[in-house]
């Protein structure tokens, strides 16, 4: 019999955060499983926590060097690891777990993530009630406990400019594609979801078959999420189930490459989607925006608050935003 649930995890040196992830993964299909942590000897023994029958994990390895395969292979013999290729990058690496993916349910979840006892099962139950949902999001949580965003409106020219003029509205407001923190208390329509813990039936990605790798980081969701709106799938928020996500702390070691990789894709995106006239706006909005973080840039240099490693590192990234 097919599982109910497959769950693709994509992971690039994890072994930080990937255990707790899939030793999560059990009672998060039974909120009375056995959820106690299993110690050392545990896992020097036989005892060795496995998720029902109906769940299928799949673990998507690109490349880590840090020791991840081991701990899957080791710890968890339960899980199908693929580790036969190279670094395929977020969407690639989903997309190539999500062809191995055998349930009507496919979760995209990612490695530095806890689910809470009962989510899975939840979110299963909340998707067999509302069929016209192709993608579902739970609720996502931070490690103590207060909300994350995890679902979002689709990007315009209005967020692009507070995104070079932050200070003129918080990160976490309307203004920035949000939804107020009280829209999370209840279920909802949503225009796109984060790819940390989305998830989709197999029908909608037989008819929209994965992310476009063609962005490296940032907006393959996004993107895909637009192309399944356009197909006529809704896309809906549950407060049912939970998860903790750690957040993107792999992005946070580059600042100025990860910025850069950003831009780039929000430029792919509006010109794949939003036809030239909304590129063209966009492009000249970048302009007028690098122009301002130059200067302040600049000030900052001129004054010692910018050190000239990191001034020549900003001026990359600038001239990398340009091009796209």
């Amino acid at each position: 019999m097919p599982p109910a649930l497959s769950i693709v995890i994509v992971t690039y040196n994890s072994a930080a955060v990937i255990r707790d992830c899939l030793e999560s993964i059990p009672c998060g299909w039974d909120d009375e499983h056995d959820d106690r942590r299993p110690t050392t000897d545990d896992r020097l023994s036989s005892f060795v926590r496995r998720p029902p029958s109906s769940v299928e994990v799949i673990v998507v390895d690109n490349g880590s060097t840090d020791g991840t395969v081991d701990v899957i292979r080791n710890e968890f013999p339960w899980a199908r690891l693929l580790a036969d290729h190279g670094n395929l990058l977020f969407a690639g690496g989903n997309n190539y777990g999500f062809k191995q993916a055998t349930a009507p349910l496919i979760l995209m979840l990612n490695p530095d993530t806890v689910v809470h006892p009962g989510a899975l099962k939840a979110l299963v139950e909340f998707a067999d009630v509302r069929p016209e949902a192709g993608m579902i999001a739970p609720r996502v949580v931070n490690p103590d406990g207060s909300l994350q965003h995890n679902t979002f409106r689709f990007p315009d020219l209005k967020q692009a400019f507070f995104g070079f003029f932050e200070m003129l509205a918080p990160l976490d407001s309307q203004q920035n594609g949000r939804y107020l923190p009280e829209d999370y208390n209840r279920e909802r329509e949503v225009e796109h979801i984060l790819g940390a813990t989305l998830l989709f039936r197999r029908k909608l990605y037989e008819q929209l078959p994965g992310m476009d790798e063609k962005f490296g980081i940032y907006f393959e969701e996004t993107d895909w999420c637009y192309r399944a709106r356009r197909a006529g799938w809704k896309l809906l928020y549950t407060p049912a189930a939970t998860i903790t996500h750690l957040g993107a702390h792999s992005t946070s070691k580059n600042p100025e490459k990860s910025s850069a990789q950003f831009y780039k894709s929000q430029s792919y995106f509006y010109r794949k989607n939003y036809g030239l006239l909304k590129y063209t706006a966009l492009k000249c909005l970048t302009v007028v925006g690098l122009l301002f973080w130059l200067a302040r840039t600049l000030k900052g240099w001129l004054t010692g608050k910018v050190s000239g490693e990191k001034l020549r590192l900003r001026l990359w990234s600038y001239g990398e935003i340009l091009k796209a």
